[in-house]
Formats: structure tokens, sequence, C-alpha cells
């Protein structure tokens, strides 16, 4: 048996405790980015990963549809209910990057998330898709909303009206849908012409924003 110097062993014990010291350091990193959506996903949903109340918002960090698949989610699951705990904080890293902590106004608060402690990762940019870039500033704000792709046979196959939207100003409300809006506040032509009357605005009827301010036609 080969005999191992005094100097040998202490060198080999260095190395050794230098990658424990550094693999430590990672798992660390790792933990400390966990646990903060542990504490967002606790205050969104209370802490259940595959939650679906039929809401609108899914998983444990209560992604909308849009918000998802705009993020790459699709890439893991339809919807974030359906994904593991891991793909949803994947996800989550890419819209904390884009959108900030204010994708989450409350629970980013409660939680302490910042960019930095929750692992923001600007892979996101490669995900998103053009008309989520276009979209207007005050989208930052939170999760969005989808308009329902078909309504009733007079809304649908209504003429738009071409107009400037010059009517009474409304605010985007968790819920809302242009859909919605159009049947509460009568407009004629349905979405359709609220969207063709906000165009300015709206880069797509299946995005819009809560606090963001539109006309009626």
């Amino acid at each position: 048996m080969k005999k191992v110097s005094l100097k040998q062993r202490a060198a080999g014990v260095g190395i050794a405790g230098a990658a424990t010291i550094l693999g430590g350091i990672a798992m660390a990193g790792s933990a400390s980015a966990s646990s903060v959506w542990d504490r967002v996903a606790a205050c969104e949903s209370g802490g259940n990963w595959h939650i679906n109340t039929g809401n609108g918002y899914y998983g444990g960090l209560q992604f909308s549809y849009s918000t998802w698949r705009g993020y790459g989610g699709g890439a893991y699951a339809p919807r974030a209910d359906l994904a593991s705990k891991a793909q949803q904080i994947a996800v989550a890293r890419r819209t904390l990057a884009s959108q900030g902590p204010g994708a989450w106004p409350v629970c980013s608060v409660r939680a302490g998330l910042t960019r930095a402690n929750g692992g923001a990762s600007s892979s996101a940019a490669a995900s998103r898709s053009a008309t989520r870039k276009a979209a207007p500033k005050q989208a930052t704000t939170k999760k969005s909303y989808a308009a329902p792709k078909k309504t009733n046979r007079a809304s649908t196959h209504a003429a738009p009206r071409a107009n400037t939207g010059d009517g009474k100003r409304i605010a985007i409300a968790r819920g809302d849908t242009l859909s919605k809006l159009a049947a509460r506040h009568h407009v004629r032509g349905g979405w359709h012409a609220l969207y063709n009357a906000n165009r300015g605005s709206i880069q797509n009827p299946n995005l819009i924003y809560v606090g963001q301010v539109i006309r009626l036609p």
C-alpha cells in the first residue's frame, strides 16, 4: 500500500473542504430563492402549488393563463397548476426579471421578494411573445385577462364602429374582459367595437391589465 505524506493529506483535506464550502454556497443561494417563493405561494394560494379554484389563476403563485404561456410555461404544462413546483418557480423567475416584484403586488411585499432573492432570470426575453413586448407600460402591475374567443352571435358579427374612443373613461378591474365590459356598458358592436376604440392603448384584445384606463366608444 502506497504511503501518503502528512503534507499530501493536509492538501487533500483543504481541497475537499473548499469544494464543500463552494457547494454549500450554491445550495444556500438556491434554498434562499426557493424559500422566498414558498412565502409568496403561502400568501397567494396558501402554499398549494396545484390549486385551481376556477378564478382564472392557477398554481402556487397564481399565474393567469396568458402570463404562464407568455413566460414559457407552456413548455412544462398547459397551466401552472399542472406543472411542478420547480417549473412554476422557473417561470416566476422569468416573470420577476421582466416585471419585477410588482407582478405580485401584495404578496411580494409580504414575502420580502426582490429580483435578487427571487433569482430573477433574464432568459424570459427569448420566450416572451411579440404582443407581450408591445404591451403598454401600465401592463407591469399584475396579471392579464383574456377576452373570450366567442361571445354571442350579435356581438361576434356586428361591424366594429371606427372611432377613437372619445367617450367615458373606465379603469380595468380584476376579472374584467373586453367582452364583459362591452356587455356591462351596453357597447354597440360588442368587444370588437371597444377594442377598435382603444387600439392606441390595447395592442391585443386578449391582453388587458388591472388599472389600465380605456374609453368607451
